[in-house]
């Protein structure tokens, strides 16, 4: 199943972001925090692994949210698929957990994840997060250009 889009419009100016969560709600709010700060952003959305890689592949977000714990595939897998993918494998991976055990931290960013969240998140955290990630995305656009 195709997540809905959480933000209107679809301005070619605006970086898209991919949230991959089975649950709406965590979506909805995560999608919140980012366009309150950032007018920027469009958010899509992925309520599954599967239908998250095949979004990422198809919209080409500028970064992905990616929930550690779904049904049927996992977020770190999802982020290993994204990683050895070519069409994807430059895209930056923020994973959020739920738990607080460092080894599922180190386990996110072994699978790509450039940086993994505990939730509950501060909303301004995920925000730099995210601006981290897009910054270091155009950095290396600039090195390669």
């Amino acid at each position: 199943m195709r997540g809905s889009d959480v933000s209107e419009g679809k301005d070619p100016a605006r970086k898209k972001i991919l949230i991959i969560d089975d649950e709406e709600d965590l979506c909805l709010l995560a999608a919140h925090a980012l366009t309150m700060e950032r007018t920027d952003l469009e958010v899509i959305n992925a309520r599954d692994g599967l239908s998250g890689i095949q979004r990422a592949k198809t919209e080409q977000p500028a970064a992905i949210i990616l929930d550690v714990m779904m049904p049927k595939m996992d977020g770190y897998e999802v982020c290993r698929r994204l990683k050895a993918d070519p069409t994807t494998r430059d895209i930056p991976v923020v994973m959020l957990t739920a738990s607080s055990d460092p080894h599922l931290s180190q386990k996110a960013f072994e699978a790509g994840a450039v940086a993994c969240l505990t939730k509950p998140y501060q909303r301004g955290t995920l925000v730099n997060c995210i601006d981290m990630a897009l910054a270091s995305v155009e950095r290396a656009r600039r090195r390669s250009a």
